[in-house]
């Protein structure tokens, strides 16, 4: 017993320095039957989670893999753990990454080792290890902004952001988005006059007000010299679209005043895909500078010219 109880401290010290937990579940009658040192990764206990998740075994299967998505992971992975259960079930092992909680706790970035147990041909058990990933995800995505952000704004390189828009379009094809592409009016006179300084002094300005009036789950990007681009969910009751672009018509910068023409093309109406979204949000912007228009709505175009 004493040499039983030794082994139980050193795995709980080693549980504990490599933040993990380890879990099991019965698959044939929906049960989570362990959760170990379920407190170093989400601050409530095992027997807590045991407990809360138990009723769950009466729910029909597609109830039960709802609610224990549901009480575990963030909804924005629910495809990634959906896919990951059902390998599950057909009795493969899986690894992979995911927000995760329990007991009501913040979410934190996990990976999850999940391996299932055969019996009689079909999967009866799985045994799965829950990895804090937290801070190596900082670091990693550290890294990545590092090479996505450009280092003169701060805002979002042009390649990154084209990859960003064509995601989100992809995965959400019933939602309407904004494309907004602003240009600063007459940037070369600027320079020409003032000096390049007082020119970067300007572009980083209107970067500072484009992170200010919009929001952080925006797309924002610096994406030519003087060309910034905004992607955006579009709905008539947001306020923050035509605020902000009032904001970017007409600022200071330096003593000066300046102006952007900007122009607009909306998805999906204006195209279904980024390519020609730009294209009639480029129309649009020339259509702006062309008449002084300030902001032009693709629509307002006429279509192709």
């Amino acid at each position: 017993m004493d040499e039983l109880q030794r082994y139980k401290e050193r795995l709980h010290i080693a549980l504990n320095a490599a933040k993990i937990c380890i879990f099991e579940v019965d698959l044939t009658r929906q049960l989570y039957t362990f959760f170990e040192n379920a407190e170093v990764i989400f601050g409530v206990s095992g027997d807590k989670i045991l407990k809360d998740v138990r009723s769950f075994q009466t729910l029909d299967p597609e109830a039960y893999r709802r609610a224990c998505s549901e009480y575990f992971s963030h909804p924005d992975d629910e495809d990634v753990i959906q896919e990951a259960f059902s390998a599950v079930l057909r009795g493969e092992t899986v690894t992979y990454e995911a927000r995760m909680r329990a007991g009501g706790s913040a979410f934190v970035w996990c990976r999850i080792d999940a391996v299932p147990i055969i019996r009689d041909g079909v999967p009866s058990r799985m045994i799965g290890v829950i990895t804090d990933i937290a801070e190596q995800r900082e670091k990693t995505e550290q890294l990545q902004q590092a090479a996505w952000m450009d280092d003169f704004t701060g805002l979002c390189k042009k390649g990154h952001a084209i990859q960003q828009i064509e995601s989100i379009l992809q995965r959400r094809k019933k939602e309407t988005y904004a494309l907004i592409i602003l240009d600063i009016d007459n940037f070369k006179v600027f320079n020409d006059t003032y000096g390049h300084d007082r020119g970067d002094r300007i572009i980083r300005e209107v970067a500072r007000i484009m992170k200010r009036e919009f929001q952080d789950t925006d797309i924002l990007s610096r994406f030519g010299g003087d060309e910034f681009l905004i992607f955006l969910p579009f709905r008539q009751e947001r306020p923050q679209l035509p605020a902000g672009l009032e904001k970017l018509i007409r600022f200071e910068a330096d003593g000066l005043i300046c102006t952007n023409s900007i122009g607009v093309a909306l998805y999906p109406q204006d195209g279904s895909d980024f390519g020609e979204l730009f294209h009639r949000a480029d129309q649009a912007l020339y259509r702006a500078k062309e008449s002084k228009a300030c902001v032009v709505f693709s629509s307002q175009t006429g279509g192709d010219e």
